[in-house]
């Protein structure tokens, strides 16, 4: 069924953007990024999972590689997240 009248499709939400530009200002008023990154060193484990949530849950190639990462937000704590580094080159084909 067709759609009528309403915001078109990747329009913001008015409410959202003016959200999101009070939250800019506020960041800013309370110190911005100096105040933030003194915060982040004192709680480290907080900062992470602010961060981690930031990071897409998928990232597909742009190029047709057949290379998907996907992120498993499933941990409640960093220790849990804690992989060994893989060697990817290993498992990346080049062309």
């Amino acid at each position: 069924m067709p759609r009528y009248g309403g915001r078109g499709k990747g329009t913001p939400n008015k409410i959202t953007s003016a959200f999101k530009d009070a939250v800019r200002i506020a960041f800013e008023d309370i110190g911005g990024r100096h105040a933030f990154a003194a915060w982040a060193r004192e709680n480290p484990t907080d900062f992470y999972k602010i961060a981690s949530r930031l990071i897409p849950t998928e990232i597909a190639a742009k190029e047709s590689t057949g290379i998907t990462v996907i992120v498993n937000r499933g941990c409640d704590t960093i220790e849990q997240d804690r992989l060994p580094a893989l060697p990817i080159d290993k498992y990346l084909v080049h062309h």
